[in-house]
């Protein structure tokens, strides 16, 4: 489940909770807010499993996942799919206290994240798929409060996408000649020596796109200059894996987690 790792969740929050905060103006019902963050932690757990159930056969050959459980026989594949089970069960229940809308898209966005695993063996571009599937929250926060999908929510939606090919595109860069040898589909290998190019496009769309969101919105001062913070540590990140190093693609990966915030606090700040 990464419960040790949480920075896979919290890249799903961060969004998650901003949209909460520009598509309310600021007065999100709190019951909602408190079931998505928890919903927010039972699906990313249920993806991280579900994608180590298809992947085992497969990690072992991967230096930064050869210890993963299931690899090491630490965690058997039955009891991998019956706790993958469980966090479904526990994801579902969530529902009860939402709309009809808001339990269709989270159907959907439920079959997307298990389906991201499978890309990685067909598709060139995996990231997009879990560029819908991170981003699938949004949409759902404007079905659970508006009971539509809002303009502004589909421009959030589309920020976050580009802002995760941008930053699953790094992560695939630390697996690159790994994934190469065993036959998986990346952005990083797709893109191959203009990887750098793209991953700053993916975040200069992505800040572009809430820019708009940001004017569509009304929104303060102090949103515009969260997202001007945001494009100084993009051109960090993009000092970062200049030279391709495995650790510092890594490290460039996490500080998305402060885009993330930064982002967030400016909806709260303009909110």
């Amino acid at each position: 489940m990464r419960f040790d790792k949480p920075i896979g969740t919290l890249l799903l929050l961060w969004p998650t909770l901003t949209a909460f905060l520009v598509l309310t103006n600021g007065n999100p019902q709190m019951h909602l807010l408190l079931l998505f963050s928890i919903g927010t932690f039972l699906m990313r757990s249920a993806g991280c499993v579900i994608n180590d159930f298809f992947d085992k056969d497969l990690d072992g050959k991967v230096e930064r996942t050869k210890k993963r459980p299931l690899v090491t026989g630490e965690v058997l594949p039955n009891e991998a799919l019956f706790l993958f089970l469980i966090l479904l069960i526990l994801s579902a229940t969530l529902l009860i206290w939402m709309n009809k809308l808001t339990l269709i898209i989270a159907t959907i966005g439920a079959l997307i994240a298990c389906l991201y695993p499978l890309t990685k063996r067909f598709f060139s571009l995996p990231q997009i798929f879990l560029g819908f599937a991170f981003s699938w929250g949004i949409v759902m926060v404007s079905a659970a409060e508006l009971n539509t999908i809002s303009n502004s929510a589909l421009m959030m939606f589309a920020a976050c996408f580009f802002w995760i090919l941008a930053y699953d595109t790094a992560y695939a860069m630390c697996d690159k000649e790994d994934d190469e040898l065993i036959g998986i589909k990346s952005s990083a290998l797709t893109f191959g020596e203009n990887v750098k190019l793209f991953i700053f496009i993916f975040h200069s769309l992505s800040l572009i796109i809430w820019l708009f969101v940001g004017f569509l919105e009304d929104l303060g001062l102090l949103f515009f200059l969260s997202l001007f913070v945001a494009l100084l540590l993009v051109f960090y990140q993009m000092y970062l894996i200049k030279d391709y190093d495995k650790q510092k693609c890594f490290q460039a990966f996490k500080s998305n987690n402060w885009i993330g915030i930064l982002i967030l606090l400016g909806a709260v700040l303009s909110t």
